[in-house]
């Protein structure tokens, strides 16, 4: 009889109604009757009136008849016997008779108060119509007299409707159609809040989380638009069930497809770095002279194949590594490490990157920052940064800060390159991509920065980014400093 409530956060006995404070079932009934009474009290209106104007037609008929009457049966009298005449005949037709000559000046009378003079006047001329006397508002009639020149004027009064027995027949009337119809709209509205309960509790629990996705379907209970919308409803669920089982299905091959590509890159893996490593290998005995000296030309070709090599070491590298990442095969290792040694050490390992370019790379640094991460990970983030910053950077400081920003350890790498631009710092961390022209003019896959961030989101941590250009790039990595999980985390991208 109630419809159940369709929301956790507004529950109530009558469901979505309540939301306004109508219930429906009611509501319903109620305004069947209001309806109900407001054809009732216009059928009276109309019938009253109508009862009204048959009142007066019928006066108007009748003084027309006792006028033409009265003058036929004088006609035919003498004078000594019309006063008589005139007065029964008033008697006996409940009205009021006059004889009037033609100037307006009574000769008989058969009425409580006659007209005056300017009033029988208008009375002769208008011949018939309506006219107010003391007996109340009457209906008059004009008929000659035969051939003298006088005429019979005859009054009758205009009877009110006898509305009693109408307004009581149309009160019983009413009041057995309205019972019969506010119940049928009470037993109908009742039967439909429950069939719209009914089908809220059962979508309320596919609602839960404990249940399906794609829920049970809703029995069919009636063939009225509760049982179209729920046929229509159990439709949809048909449609979410197949999509759920082809989601399903995708979401297997995707897998399949993850687990068939990391062996593959394992097994892609080990027959590159074999080789590579033989290459890099030979590569360093030639540079030792080992089988004797180098001419500088054969010392330059020796330098350039074992660059190219480890520059290619370190593209596998890159790629497996991301593999991985995605593939949630990369855990990691946390320990509490101290960020601001860790820092200096990525430094000292950096400075041979600067050659002969006039830049001085340095760490502001005042007091040990310890964190629970992992690392070799954060080593790799933070040699990423400061690679980038003097591979980029033509003159001026790389500046490693280390610091404690509430419950986060911050490590930002700061230089004084040429900078980013906006748009171009929006796809930066993205794999594959490079800033603008530098992807030009220098090698890499670009997925260094996208390695880093994946790291970081390892570590529940965040990085970004402030660039300027022509003013150089500041990149921010800020990190937990306790985790309470466990020493090893496993992510999935």
């Amino acid at each position: 009889m109630r419809p159940g409530s369709l929301s956790p956060q507004a529950p109530s006995r009558f469901g979505p109604w309540a939301r306004s404070g109508w219930p429906f079932v009611p509501v319903a009934p109620l305004i069947v009757v209001l309806v109900g009474l407001a054809v009732a009290l216009g059928i009276g209106c109309v019938g009253l009136r109508a009862l009204e104007n048959a009142g007066q037609d019928q006066a108007a008929l009748r003084a027309d008849l006792l006028a033409d009457t009265v003058a036929a049966r004088l006609a035919a009298l003498g004078a000594d016997q019309r006063a008589d005449a005139v007065r029964l005949a008033s008697r006996r037709g409940a009205a009021g008779l006059l004889v009037v000559t033609d100037d307006a000046r009574v000769v008989y009378d058969a009425t409580v108060s006659p007209p005056d003079g300017p009033a029988l006047r208008e009375i002769l001329a208008r011949g018939r119509g309506a006219a107010t006397t003391r007996l109340g508002r009457s209906r008059f009639s004009v008929a000659r007299l035969g051939r003298e020149r006088q005429s019979v004027v005859a009054f009758v009064p205009e009877t009110k409707p006898t509305s009693t027995v109408l307004l009581t027949s149309l009160f019983a009337l009413a009041t057995l159609l309205l019972s019969v119809a506010g119940a049928t709209a009470y037993v109908v509205s009742r039967d439909v809040a429950r069939d719209v309960e009914y089908v809220t509790r059962r979508v309320n629990a596919m609602a839960q989380v404990r249940s399906e996705p794609t829920g049970e379907l809703v029995p069919l209970r009636t063939l009225d638009e509760v049982g179209l919308l729920t046929g229509a409803f159990n439709r949809l669920v048909g449609r979410f069930a197949i999509a759920e089982v082809a989601h399903h299905q995708d979401l297997a091959r995707a897998e399949l497809a993850d687990r068939e590509r990391a062996a593959f890159l394992a097994a892609v893996s080990h027959e590159l770095r074999s080789p590579l490593n033989a290459i890099l290998g030979f590569a360093d005995i030639l540079m030792e002279e080992v089988d004797g000296p180098l001419t500088p030309t054969a010392r330059e070709e020796v330098e350039q194949i074992r660059g190219s090599g480890a520059h290619l070491l370190g593209l596998i590298n890159d790629i497996l590594e991301l593999s991985a990442i995605e593939s949630g095969q990369l855990k990691l290792s946390r320990a509490d490490v101290d960020l601001t040694a860790l820092a200096h050490e990525v430094m000292r390992e950096a400075r041979g990157l600067v050659g002969e370019k006039p830049i001085v790379v340095r760490v502001e640094a005042h007091v040990p920052v310890m964190a629970k991460v992992d690392a070799r990970r954060v080593r790799q983030v933070l040699g990423n940064l400061v690679n980038n910053a003097i591979k980029f950077t033509q003159r001026g400081e790389v500046v490693v800060r280390v610091g404690v920003e509430g419950a986060l350890a911050s490590l930002s790498v700061s230089d004084t390159g040429p900078g980013i631009s906006p748009t171009e710092r929006a796809m930066i961390f993205e794999e594959y991509k490079q800033a603008g022209a530098e992807r030009l003019r220098k090698r890499g896959t670009g997925l260094g920065l996208a390695i880093a961030r994946r790291l970081v989101m390892l570590h529940h941590g965040s990085i970004q980014v402030e660039s300027e250009l022509g003013r150089g790039s500041t990149f921010k990595v800020l990190l937990p400093i306790g985790f309470g999980d466990d020493t090893s985390r496993r992510g999935r991208f």
